[in-house]
């Protein structure tokens, strides 16, 4: 599996936008306008998938160029794909101490994981590559690992602070990593490419434009309206396992505007093993999968990279789980629509504020 491989539901905008998450080493962009009604369109490809960009303004005031600008200094930081990103610098085994600009993409994964993970007591873990390598779900016939070998693994897989490494900052514009298990990886797959979706709206926002949509491998940041004050509508798939078809069955439609918009699902990326399933989501504790009946999580908040992480979060833990975490912590602004199998029977659930964005 591509190290940023979530295996993401399918959502549309009208037109309608493809989740799938997988990163290559370059962007390339086109852009278009709609004289019509003032709707500029620009799209590419990054992070082995596309983005689209839609600005609804009188004129464009920034370039295609400076989105592949942007997108390309992301994965310098966090491509696994890039041997020299300073991600993948810092998984080689030999990895020392190191003076990073505070600043950095990779910096501000570190601070923003260390959050989640505690508030997820653990279960959200940037550390959790040496597990799903172990399991293969990137190999054409992936088999489950041995007890054994996962008890191996799980002796370096955690995200703890000063547990594996440690990081302090050094000045006002630094910070030192220290590397103190050789065997301890980090891939932010489960964050970063929200965050990237980040970056790409509040860079727009910073050029003047307020009626923005970005949407990059399904990640989705809003901001404003349509060009006539219209929210931006979106719809959310229904779970259909090992649906190849381009046909979609839509469970709900959103109208939004001002979210940032994840989805996970578990109901794709998976293989089946002496009658046995086994989902690509893993408990970072356990080095296994949880036992649950809940099929994609759909998260909104005013950030993606926080709707991206907790998405994630909440297919490890399933539906009854999420809902308590929800109860427990109204402070982070999450809402969420949950869909779950019940009697081999689609269910939902929206929280009370995602309820309000229905059409």
């Amino acid at each position: 599996m591509n190290p940023w491989v979530r295996m993401l539901l399918k959502i549309k905008l009208q037109p309608i936008v493809f989740f799938f998450f997988l990163i290559s080493l370059f962007s390339c962009s086109t852009g278009s306008k709609e004289q019509s009604t003032n709707l500029y369109k620009l799209s590419g490809q990054s992070q082995g998938t596309t983005y689209l960009i839609q600005v609804y303004d009188k004129e464009l005031n920034f370039q295609s160029k400076q989105i592949d600008s942007i997108l390309t200094a992301f994965d310098h930081d966090l491509s696994t794909y890039i041997e020299s990103s300073l991600i993948s610098r810092f998984n080689q085994i030999d990895f020392t101490d190191t003076v990073i600009e505070m600043k950095s993409r990779f910096v501000k994964m570190l601070e923003l994981s260390d959050s989640i993970h505690e508030l997820s007591n653990g279960l959200f873990d940037p550390s959790v590559k040496p597990l799903i390598d172990l399991w293969g779900f990137d190999q054409t016939n992936p088999v489950v690992p041995l007890k054994s070998s996962i008890d191996s693994v799980l002796n370096f897989v955690s995200y703890k602070r000063n547990k594996h490494f440690q990081y302090n900052q050094t000045s006002d514009d630094s910070v030192k990593i220290i590397k103190k298990t050789p065997r301890f990886q980090l891939d932010f797959n489960a964050i970063a490419q929200g965050y990237s979706v980040d970056l790409l709206l509040n860079f727009i926002n910073s050029k003047g434009h307020q009626n923005v949509y970005v949407e990059l491998g399904g990640e989705l940041a809003l901001s404003g309206v349509k060009v006539n004050q219209e929210k931006w509508r979106i719809g959310v798939e229904a779970p259909i396992e090992n649906n190849n078809t381009t046909e979609q069955v839509i469970q709900k439609v959103f109208a939004l505007s001002d979210k940032r918009i994840a989805t996970s699902g578990n109901y794709r990326k998976f293989f089946v093993s002496d009658g046995e399933k086994y989902a690509h989501t893993i408990n970072p504790k356990t080095g296994r999968q949880n036992r649950h009946d809940l099929l994609s999580a759909t998260v909104f908040s005013s950030s993606c990279a926080l709707s991206d992480a907790y998405a994630t979060f909440f297919m490890i833990i399933g539906l009854v789980e999420t809902k308590a975490f929800l109860k427990s912590h109204p402070e982070l602004g999450l809402d969420v629509f949950l869909i779950f199998d019940e009697s081999n029977t689609y269910k939902t659930f929206l929280s009370e504020g995602a309820m309000a964005y229905l059409d």
